[in-house]
């Protein structure tokens, strides 16, 4: 006798949860090996630029070709190697943050990445100069994480907090 189809989605929620959901409906539940919660990541800079301008990033390089040429445009006026950081695309992505040209010493910090409801969320600490701060010479904070792939859709928020001299 087949399964009552008022009883078919519990039981489908319920090996949803279980992680035993035919991969038919593991789309729409939720994937076993994408958890919600934190997601590790590695830095591969984080620094201000020295006299660099430009406006606010907050991007996600999802292959090679992307990442040489962003990486060319966050080492303009500086010393950062000619090559980018080594990232296997096909395993892994990255994620920058930099704010615009600060008047002075500044920081940007990617505090976490979680995996939540409709993708994922970067928590971001902008940390600009104080306002009685003076400086001699600008500078572009940047900072540039890998983490596992992942096609989710990313979403930044920042927490501003000025950053005393």
């Amino acid at each position: 006798m087949g399964m009552n189809m008022a009883l078919r989605p519990a039981v489908v929620l319920l090996l949803g949860l279980l992680g035993a959901v035919p991969s038919a409906c593991a789309g729409r539940l939720g994937s076993p090996t994408e958890p919600r919660g934190e997601v590790a990541f590695t830095t591969l800079l984080q620094t201000g630029v020295p006299g660099q301008s430009g406006g606010e990033i907050r991007v996600v390089v999802r292959d090679r070709a992307a990442w040489v040429q962003l990486w060319a445009q966050l080492r303009q006026e500086s010393s950062l190697p000619e090559a980018p950081p080594e990232v296997d695309f096909g395993k892994d992505m990255v994620i920058v943050a930099a704010m615009a040209t600060q008047p002075c010493v500044s920081k940007v910090t990617v505090r976490a990445i979680t995996r939540a409801p409709g993708g994922l969320r970067v928590d971001l600490l902008e940390e600009p100069p104080a306002a009685n701060c003076r400086c001699i010479v600008s500078q572009r904070p940047i900072h540039a994480v890998r983490l596992p792939r992942s096609d989710a859709s990313v979403e930044f928020t920042a927490t501003t907090t000025p950053r005393a001299c």
